[in-house]
């Protein structure tokens, strides 16, 4: 119970899960009920007909494509929530709680530097940029 209120264990995952199935029942529904709506109104001839034609094409759409959209988006979230979850399980394997803590030493440590010296070049001077 304690992973809950510490945020260790997701629940958006079985939550996104229910969405999902809500979302895809309502999507299926609209697009049934667009496509059967401008069947009966083709039927009827109440509206016109390239204008019925495209409502069933509109309702198809959102059976399909919209469905799969929605799935995607769905499966975006879930895998969000499953690396989270990976990353707890990964961080309960290490135990990093038991690690000695690193302390810095206050004291600077000086590097040793290295001494550069050049020699003189014997011969004739360089020009402007160092071409001669």
């Amino acid at each position: 119970m304690s992973a809950y209120f510490s945020f260790e264990r997701m629940i958006t995952t079985s939550f996104v899960k229910v969405v999902y199935f809500l979302g895809f029942l309502l999507l299926t529904a609209a697009g049934v009920a667009l496509i059967v709506w401008a069947g009966l109104q083709l039927n009827e001839a109440t509206i016109d007909r390239l204008l019925g034609w495209r409502y069933v094409a509109s309702g198809t759409a959102i059976v399909t494509i919209g469905n799969i959209v929605w799935r995607v988006f769905c499966e975006l979230w879930v895998v969000l929530f499953g690396i989270h979850d990976e990353l707890v399980s990964v961080r309960h394997a290490l135990n990093l709680s038991r690690l000695p803590k690193v302390v810095e030493d206050p004291v600077e440590r000086e590097m040793p530097r290295e001494i550069v010296t050049r020699e003189p070049v014997v011969g004739h001077p360089a020009g402007i940029l160092g071409l001669s």
